[in-house]
């Protein structure tokens, strides 16, 4: 009867055992900590399977192979289940591999006291296939595997006991997986029942069933399916998950909808989807090939006019080992319009730099015109007055014997002064600014008042240095129109004011001409008006037949000095 039960309970904690750790390697991740767990199962599972073995032997010999065996797990359960409990419980120390071996160093020296025995005599004090007496290496490995234990179990209640009523259930499942083997082994130990049989197998595997029920889903087990389908669904961006084997295992509904994908793509090979998403986007399915074969990477693909995607691959490592493929799609629509934006928008700017290009060309051709404008001008006003000053000295010279003389010496200063002025207009040359006013048109008229023309010059005001600004234009009015008054209205006296103020200047010229009817602006009257505009000012002309022509010019100060 004892056997029988002993058969039983040892077959049930073996089942048990090997159910929980199948289901643990399914759903875990291959972690240290995960792997060690998984050992004290495998430890447990090889103790329970030669006691169920020595308990149908009679064979000395065979019976002590058996325990050698069995021993093996009990000399390092304590030890491995240790290092367990510190993975779980992320101390520090269990990254130093001198502490792993100084932990493992007495398992190691009582498994070897337990395989030499029959010469030493050190584990057991008799080993017979009826009896077993055990003897101090047994005492030892019993009590230092218990101190183990419970060392172990002190160190995962205590990092649940923070939040004790949260992880109640935890720290009591915890606690019962100590306290269950040292009260079998009690039981044993003091013969508190009359069974021959050693049940501390059984207590263990119900100590690991125990441990793996209150870890089960805080530490080393994947989140539940149904936990990962509603993460997965409620972000925007696609997801297709695949194994090892490049089969998909999940797919969620960004990257159903985007691409016409149902469940029946579970399963299947990666590349399967990809074919069907080249198709749809009329894209290289190489470049998908690509990407797969590469440990990580990206590709663009546009499923219409105004949706693109970006596909990003990401391996899934534990210990540089691939254990699985993560492929996301981002939708970069917008970054593809804004894209396409700035495309359109730097064509516009080119199409609008070849326009500018052209205006410059044109400007170019407008300011050699201007130049060319402005030199005949300059001719006009220069060369017109001096050749009009020349001849009429010279007839003088014809006429007036007796001051011929003095009229061929003026004439010649007035070439030479008419040869400055040409080369000047042609290089460019503006008069000096800081020269008055006044003392320009004095010298202009001291070199004109001859023959049978009089010119009076009168300067109202005082000139500053801020009316300097418009020596050049006044200068070039009073010029061509004195010049006018003698050659086209044969005036015998002409009229220069200059009035000067702290807001304007004010210019009048007016002559005894032969005025006309009607003014039909030529080519000097309209330079004088460019020139009188271009400073801010404006300028007007008068005449009637027979009462001479009238020049009134008006130039703001302030506008040129705001300016």
């Amino acid at each position: 009867m004892d056997t029988l039960l002993t058969l039983g309970l040892n077959l049930v904690s073996l089942s048990l055992t090997i159910i929980s750790t199948v289901v643990f390697i399914q759903n875990s991740y291959s972690q240290k900590m995960s792997r060690y767990f998984t050992a004290c199962q495998i430890l447990i599972i090889n103790w329970i399977v030669c006691h169920i073995f020595d308990i149908f032997t009679t064979n000395l010999s065979v019976k002590i192979i058996l325990s050698n065996i069995g021993y093996f797990s009990v000399c390092t359960i304590g030890t491995v289940f240790l290092i367990f409990a510190l993975h779980y419980t992320k101390a520090a120390t269990v990254k130093s591999k001198i502490f792993k071996s100084a932990v493992f160093l007495p398992s190691t020296i009582l498994f070897l006291l337990k395989i030499t025995d029959p010469i030493f005599h050190l584990f057991f004090e008799s080993y017979q296939s009826n009896e077993v007496i055990g003897g101090n290496g047994f005492y030892i490995t019993v009590a230092y595997n218990y101190l183990l234990l419970i060392i172990s179990v002190c160190l995962m209640v205590g990092k649940n006991i923070k939040s004790f009523k949260e992880n109640f259930p935890q720290i009591l499942l915890i606690s019962l997986s100590a306290i269950i083997p040292i009260t079998f082994n009690l039981i044993s130990l003091l013969d508190v029942f009359s069974i021959r049989y050693d049940f501390t197998p059984v207590s263990f595997s119900i100590t690991s069933l125990l441990i793996f029920l209150a870890v089960y889903k805080y530490e080393f087990i994947t989140i539940p399916p149904l936990t990962v389908k509603y993460l997965m669904s409620s972000i925007n961006e696609g997801i297709i998950v695949t194994n090892q084997k490049h089969k998909i295992t999940y797919i969620n509904d960004a990257v159903k909808k985007a691409f016409n994908f149902d469940d029946s793509i579970l399963h299947k090979d990666c590349i399967t989807a990809f074919m069907r998403i080249a198709e749809i986007t009329n894209s290289d399915i190489s470049k998908f090939s690509d990407l797969l074969n590469k440990n990580s990477g990206s590709l663009d693909v546009s499923v219409s006019e105004n949706k693109y995607f970006e596909i990003s691959k990401m391996p899934v490592c534990n210990e540089k080992r691939t254990v699985s493929e993560i492929f996301v799609f981002y939708d970069v629509s917008t970054y593809y319009m804004l894209n396409k934006k700035l495309s359109e928008k730097n064509q516009e700017l080119t199409k609008a730099n070849t326009q500018l290009a052209k205006m410059n060309v044109i400007e170019k051709r407008l300011a050699v015109e201007k130049e060319q404008t402005r030199i005949a001008q300059e001719l006009h006003d220069s060369v017109g007055h001096s050749l009009v000053s020349i001849m009429t000295l010279l007839k003088l010279s014809l006429i007036d014997k007796n001051n011929s003389n003095e009229n061929t010496k003026k004439a010649l200063q007035a070439s030479e002064l008419l040869l400055n002025d040409v080369r000047k207009c042609v290089v460019g040359i503006k008069t000096d600014t800081k020269s008055s006013i006044s003392a320009r048109i004095q010298d202009f008229i001291c070199n004109y008042n001859s023959g049978n023309s009089c010119i009076e010059f009168t300067e109202m005001g005082e000139e500053k240095s801020y009316h300097g600004f418009a020596s050049d234009t006044i200068f070039s009015v009073v010029r061509e129109a004195v010049t006018n008054s003698i050659r086209h209205g044969n005036a015998n006296k002409i009229e220069v004011i200059l009035k000067f103020s702290e807001d304007c200047i004010r210019l009048y010229i007016i002559d005894d001409g032969t005025g006309c009817d009607k003014i039909v602006p030529d080519f000097g009257l309209k330079g004088m008006k460019e020139k009188i505009n271009s400073i801010g000012g404006n300028i007007e002309f008068s005449s009637l037949p027979g009462n001479g022509f009238s020049v009134k010019a008006y130039i703001p100060v302030e506008v040129i000095n705001y300016d």
